[in-house]
């Protein structure tokens, strides 16, 4: 593999790590906020988790992040994928 090659494989590995991390945030205000809704029911460990408009807004910004964090993701595992097939998009 050339230098060029391998420059754009790194980039598109950093790339994909880095919108995981938003992913990693998504499923954080997912999860507490379904834990705030269904599971604690007024007695949460917060007082935060208690209110119910904080959770509904921790829900759609959550699911919000993770369906952009899978659009972005998707064309980058592709274009990895091409890249270990040997084809470089």
């Amino acid at each position: 593999m050339n230098t060029r090659k391998e420059n754009e494989l790194v980039e598109i590995k950093k790339s994909i790590i880095k919108t995981q991390f938003v992913s990693m945030i998504a499923v954080t205000l997912i999860g507490l906020g379904v834990y705030g809704i269904f599971v604690a029911k007024g007695n949460a460990f917060h007082p935060v988790l208690n209110n119910q408009e904080i959770l509904n807004a921790m829900l759609v910004v959550g699911i919000i992040l993770e369906i952009r964090h899978i659009f972005q993701l998707i064309p980058l595992l592709k274009r990895y994928a091409a890249f270990k097939r040997g084809v470089g998009v």
